[in-house]
Formats: structure tokens, sequence, C-alpha cells
């Protein structure tokens, strides 16, 4: 499988994303800084909680509808929402206008309709791709977005706080060109079937209680939902990098040495060893994830899955633990391995276990994960008050098996779910098993 074979909204929308996510993450990560500075603290939180919530509330909307009217007229819905936005937060940190208060609604608002985009998005991206692609397809895409991730980080740290107009009028640009690709290049594939069982389903002279209909029969799918929780705890051994992790080193590590060469001697604290840490992450991700799908493939999925958790879960919970620069750097090798080796094959998973009439509201509730595991992030820090930090690795790592002995059991199950799409796109698609 190359690139160039994938279908054409494929292509567009991993190039799309890749601009966009790049554009996004050299202003909006920066953000919490900018409403520290201009509206305070409690602001801040606010705007990051607000956010969550909108999000959620929206992509549960979005799942809905993207299965009931088509993916395309959603994003396109969504694209012209957030291009609004941050026209208008532009316009609100202007020479001719400085206003936090609306900047704070609007972004509020872009939360809203990314939350409506992305499960209409990932519902398109399966709706064009066979269940046997779909592990290379997420390879790329995961190597893309910590590619768009590394290079928006450096630059956006030496341009937010001088350029914070001119980037905000580069996303309305590059919001406008992505409207603008949508909407004359990318093919709605997905035609819902009115009058069909599953259209039918959960609909009522109440549209919000078709929506919890809706979602009733997703819930239901016991598969789907195990492997949701078990993606959650899985995930959320990871966000403790960037929360109790970093709060830990921070204070326990307060000059350690790093390099002792005769008369050069190098020390860190637990401010520099965390910027190693995510240095060394986003550098192994971009530089291995293609390398290592490509090695991983010849050996089976269960067995790599297995390898992969493992060396993750293990690598988390010692980071949580040690205060050892060079260990530090070498488990974080382990863990990003580990992590290259799970993260495409799950998600190949995830996109065989949707049925096709349900695939946005499937996506909106699995999009619930991430939010989940910023919880779980921060309940860490919390915890890590009151916890040795041996006891603190421990609870990460049983947290970790735990979802790993639930994603196991229910492994036979995906594997006839793989099985049973890869026989429904055959025969959509008019070829012979």
């Amino acid at each position: 499988m190359r690139f160039r074979d994938f279908h054409r909204n494929v292509k567009i929308r991993i190039g799309l994303s890749f601009i966009s996510g790049t554009a996004n993450n050299m202003v909006l990560p920066f953000m919490s800084i900018y409403f520290s500075g201009k509206m305070g603290d409690t602001s801040a939180g606010l705007v990051v909680i607000l956010g969550i919530l909108a999000g959620v509330l929206a992509g549960v909307i979005g799942g809905y509808y993207g299965d009931r009217i088509g993916r395309k007229k959603l994003m396109l819905a969504a694209e012209v929402g957030w291009m609004l936005c941050f026209a208008g937060m532009a316009l609100s940190n202007s020479p001719w206008l400085e206003s936090p208060g609306i900047t704070f609604v609007l972004m509020i608002a872009v939360s809203m309709f990314w939350g409506i985009h992305g499960p209409a998005s990932d519902a398109m991206l399966l709706d064009v791709t066979a269940p046997e692609t779909r592990k290379y397809m997420y390879a790329i895409t995961y190597w893309m977005n910590n590619l768009s991730f590394a290079v928006a980080g450096m630059a956006g740290a030496f341009l937010f706080k001088s350029y914070l107009f001119e980037l905000f009028i580069g996303l309305s640009v590059i919001g406008l060109l992505s409207l603008l690709v949508t909407y004359f290049f990318i093919n709605e594939v997905y035609h819902p079937v009115q009058g069909t069982k599953e259209c039918k389903e959960g609909h009522n002279a109440s549209g919000t209680l078709s929506i919890f209909a809706n979602y009733s029969a997703v819930i239901k799918d016991s598969t789907f939902m195990i492997f949701t929780i078990a993606s959650l705890l899985l995930v959320s051994v990871e966000f403790h990098l960037g929360n109790y992790i970093s709060v830990r080193l921070g204070k326990e590590m307060v000059d350690a040495p790093f390099l002792d060469w005769g008369s050069l001697s190098l020390h860190v604290d637990g401010l520099k060893m965390i910027g190693f840490l995510r240095t060394e992450n986003t550098v192994l991700v971009v530089v291995l994830s293609l390398v290592m799908t490509a090695i991983m493939k010849r050996f089976p999925d269960g067995k790599v899955l297995f390898i992969g958790y493992t060396c993750y879960i293990l690598g988390y919970s010692y980071l949580a633990y040690s205060n050892q620069p060079w260990l530090l750097l070498l488990t974080m090798l382990i863990a990003t391995v580990g992590e290259l080796m799970y993260v495409p094959i799950k998600q190949a998973y995830l996109g065989d276990i949707a049925p096709d009439h349900a695939r946005s509201s499937y996506m909106a509730l699995y999009g619930l994960v991430y939010k989940g595991a910023m919880l779980l992030g921060g309940g860490g820090v919390i915890l890590g008050g009151y916890l040795s930090s041996w006891l603190m690795a421990t609870m990460i790592g049983v947290c970790g098996f735990v979802g790993m002995i639930m994603f196991y059991s229910i492994l036979v199950r995906l594997s006839e779910r793989k099985t049973k799409a890869e026989h429904i796109h055959n025969h959509s698609t008019g070829v012979t098993a």
C-alpha cells in the first residue's frame, strides 16, 4: 500500500490536517498564557473547561447528524464556523481593537466547531478505506500530526507574543482554504438511505429524544464500550506526563547531574528534563513512525499489541518514579516505541467496530476518550500531592494494565468484526475474497 493509492478524500484530509494542525498548534496551546495574562488564572482555567464541555456536546450532536445528513455538510458548516471565529479573534486582537472577552467567547465557539467537525471527518476516512489499509492510514496520520506539532511548537514559541494578530489572520486564511478545498474536491461518499431501519431508529416527534435513542443503541454495543474504556485507561497513562510527572520532576529534580566529561559538567532541573522528554518523544515519533509500521506488519497484530502495550505502560510508569536523567531518556525511548507499535493497530480496530450507518456516532463517543484522559491526568496531580512517587507509579501501571487486559478480553470479537468488515467491503466493491 502506497500513499498515492489512497482515495482522494484521504489524501486531501491528511494534507489539510497537517496544514491546519500546524497553524492551530502555533497559537492555541499558548492561549492559556494569553488569558492568564489578560484576564487572570481563573479565566485561563475556565476557557479550558468550557472548551472541553462545548466540544463534547457539539461532538455528540455532530456525530448524530453526520450519520443522517452526510459527512461533507457538517464539515463545511464547521469550517465556515471556525474561519469566522478566527477572523473575529484577529479583529479582537488587532491594532484597532483589543478585547480578551470576545476572544474568550470565540475560543469556546472554536472548540464547539471542532467537536462538530471531528466525528464527520473521522467517519469519512473510514467510508473510503478498506479494513486492511486502515492501519497504514492511521500510521501516516499519526506521523503527520506529530510532525505538525513539532514544527508548530517551535514556531509558535517565537511568534505568539509579538505576532498574535498576524497569526489569527493566518488561521482565518487557512480556514478559508480548507473550506474551499473541502467544497470543491472532497467527494461525499456516504449517502444515508431514508426509510431504512437504521435511519428510522430513534426518530420521533422530538429530535432530542432521537439523539438519546441513537446513542443508547451505541452504548449497548458492549464490544465498543469495553474498547472505549480500555482506550481511556491506556491513553491516560501518557497524559500523566504533562500533569503529575511534570509536577513531580519540577519539585524533586533540582540540580541533577546530566553530563560530566572532564571540565564539561552539565546539570538539569525538572523543567528542563520535561522539555528533553517531550522533545525526545516528538522526534522519535516523527523519525520512527513509518519505519516501525513497516517492520511490525511482518508480525501478528496480537503479539505486536502485547509488546507495545507492555513497553508503553512500563515506560510511563517508570517516568512517574525515577529522577535519573539518562534512565528517564532511555525509558521514554522504550515508551515511545511501544506507543508506535500499538497506536495504528488499535485505531484500525476502531474503524472495524463501527457499522457503516453509525460511524459518526461511534467516533463522537470515542472522542470522549481524550477528554476523560485529560481529567484522569489532572486527577493524578491531586493524588500526587498525597501519595509517594512509587505508589503513583504503581497506580499508573495498574491503570494501564487493566486497560490492556480489557482490550485483550475483546480481541477475538475485534478480529471477528474485522473479518466481517472486510467481507462487507469486498462485497460492496465487487471483489471476491
